[in-house]
């Protein structure tokens, strides 16, 4: 109970922190999220499908130990016996298939905007002091050549700056004043397309990053249950392994049996020429091998999920 107390304790102060942050930071919080969830679930499968493919590699050599040795002594001693093995032929062969994997998900990291509102405000500001600049030769008669473009003189530069710093009013005009306010209003009007460009940036993140982590929980949930699918197929094949033991066992005893028969009435021309219960002996031998090959061509999967014949 103290556990559960913590961890819903934990993911509290989680949550009000997060409603501390501002828009950028939550929308990489999402993003950082977003990579842990894929990350989990793409590590969580690839460790299910390791398991299962050493088991198997297990299934595999125990099989075929078990064919090549006990299974075709089996048939070997029967084929002394007279007797003929109905061979069963499955419809599928044995295989494993996990289905289609799904398409993975490239969480790529989000930017803040900054460096583009940056280079965006120096541009802005160089237009609003070529605007205050034209404006003013516009207002003087002044002509500045500019193709070719060619340095006005300290007099011309002057009259302009002055202009700007009261002439437009009527004043006589201040040179300092004049290159304030050009200097000023370009940093204010840099200022604001900076912090638009940002605030743009920073809703079109958040958007971003929300569908992000939609669609990294959406995969998450995909992989977990391809996860689960595995492991029922691992579990599967485990419980399988024990099985196919048996079966060796009990069919080395049978061809301990038939090899006890063929010691003691020798070989015949036809099988029905033996002892009742030597002929019951190879029934009994023959119904169990169809057992195994049953056991070991049924196919363990199908679409991708477990087959139910194979249980």
């Amino acid at each position: 109970m103290e556990n559960k107390n913590i961890d819903i304790e934990d993911i509290t102060m989680v949550s009000e922190e997060r409603k501390k942050l501002n828009r950028s930071e939550r929308a990489r919080e999402l993003v950082l999220d977003s990579k842990e969830l894929i990350y989990e679930a793409d590590r969580e499968l690839e460790s299910a499908k390791r398991s299962l493919l050493d088991n198997i590699d297990r299934f595999e050599d125990l099989k075929h130990n078990f064919l090549n040795t006990t299974f075709a002594k089996a048939q070997l001693l029967l084929d002394k016996l007279s007797y003929e093995y109905s061979k069963t032929e499955p419809k599928d062969s044995f295989q494993i298939s996990l289905g289609t994997p799904n398409e993975t998900i490239r969480v790529k990291n989000i930017k803040s905007g900054r460096f583009t509102g940056f280079i965006l405000a120096l541009i802005v500001m160089f237009i609003t002091s070529a605007v205050w600049i034209y404006v003013a030769t516009l207002n003087l008669g002044i002509d500045i050549p500019i193709n070719p473009p060619k340095i006005p003189e300290r007099e011309t530069i002057e009259q302009i700056f002055k202009w700007i710093g009261g002439g437009m009013w009527g004043d006589e005009g201040d040179i300092i004043l004049g290159m304030s306010i050009v200097a000023l209003s370009s940093l204010i009007v840099g200022f604001l397309v900076y912090k638009i460009r940002v605030s743009l940036k920073e809703k079109v993140n958040f958007k971003v990053a929300n569908r992000i982590f939609e669609e990294s929980n959406l995969y998450a949930e995909q992989q977990r249950e391809r996860r689960k699918e595995i492991e029922k197929i691992d579990e599967h094949i485990k419980e399988t392994l024990p099985m196919v033991k048996n079966y060796q066992y009990l069919l080395n005893e049978k061809n301990g049996t038939l090899q006890r028969i063929f010691h003691i009435e020798g070989e015949k021309e036809y099988y029905n020429n033996y002892h009742s219960s030597s002929i019951e002996a190879m029934k009994d031998s023959e119904k169990l091998m169809n057992r195994t090959e049953d056991l070991l061509n049924t196919p363990v999967t199908r679409d991708g999920r477990l087959n139910e014949d194979s249980l």
